[in-house]
């Protein structure tokens, strides 16, 4: 009986530190999250405390709307060509800078210090280096000898998208390299020193043992990689505000533009749905896939 009453007394213990975080979650997250299911079936403006059931409208509306095709594809072109590459180049680059370069320690705050930084004053930097008149990228086409290279980077649809793929794993990939890099110091040296009196060389050590021992860091990452790619907003509104001619357009600006410019905040909240919907069931998958690959490795 005593056994009992300290089990009560343990539970009413942890209800109670339990009991603001899950307030806090409910008010904040949980309650948001669930409403939203019901206003993205609503013709609601966001203004008025009125609204009328429209039912599924906004989900019918959407799959005839050329905009959220647009930025639906917008978005997975820049989710895959940003996971990719951040991820390919992060690996090399915590590779190198696991060597006993001296200089390691510097050059790996250097690496990572444009991850903390806001992606507002990132995209301002940007956008002084595209800048078609006075950017240092076109002033430096022009100085070797090249101004036929030179473009309207942001303003051009063919290569808007790219200079913001580009912003993001500037920023980005150091932060995927300190994690590569922490995963890199866990993998015994030992493996490394059999390899050596087997005779391999440096690719095939990285294909049969740095490679494979990496999975629980590229699970991280990648997860990371795709659902801050697949809800990025800020970088690509205040640089490209969604153009030009929506070529930079990505569900979160349509959602955007859609609940607070147009005042459908109906048809907005719709697609935040799906977005999220999107982002649970990749996510998902990804993590499905590759917890296999860690286990098999």
């Amino acid at each position: 009986m005593k056994q009992l009453t300290f089990r009560h007394k343990t539970h009413i213990t942890l209800a109670c530190f339990l009991a603001p975080a899950v307030l806090i979650y409910s008010l904040l997250f949980l309650g948001p999250v669930l409403s939203s299911f019901y206003y993205s079936l609503t013709n609601w403006n966001g203004f008025t405390a009125t609204m009328g059931f429209v039912g599924l409208r906004n989900y019918r509306d959407m799959m005839d709307d050329a905009a959220f095709v647009a930025a639906l594809k917008n978005t997975a072109v820049f989710a895959v060509w940003v996971v990719i590459l951040q991820n390919a180049l992060a690996i090399p680059l915590a590779i190198a800078l696991d060597s006993g370069i001296r200089s390691k320690n510097v050059l790996r705050v250097i690496f990572f210090a444009p991850a903390v930084l806001s992606p507002l004053v990132v995209g301002y930097t940007w956008m002084y280096i595209f800048n078609p008149n006075s950017g240092l990228l076109n002033t430096f086409l022009r100085s070797i000898g090249l101004p036929s290279w030179e473009q309207v980077w942001l303003g051009d649809p063919k290569f808007a998208m790219f200079c913001i793929i580009t912003m993001v794993i500037w920023q980005f990939t150091g932060y995927s390299m300190v994690i590569y890099l922490a995963n890199l110091q866990t993998i015994p040296s030992e493996l490394y020193e059999a390899a050596n009196i087997d005779g391999a060389g440096r690719w095939n050590k990285f294909l049969r043992i740095t490679f494979p021992l990496l999975a629980p860091a590229m699970t991280i990452n990648i997860l990371l990689s795709t659902i801050g790619t697949l809800k990025a907003f800020d970088l690509i509104y205040v640089t490209t505000n969604g153009g030009p001619f929506h070529a930079t357009e990505t569900l979160t600006v349509l959602i955007f533009e859609s609940a607070f410019k147009d005042n459908n905040f109906g048809y907005g909240t719709a697609i935040g749905v799906v977005m999220f919907l999107i982002i649970f069931v990749v996510s998902l998958l990804q993590l499905l896939v590759l917890r296999r690959r860690e286990v098999s490795s």
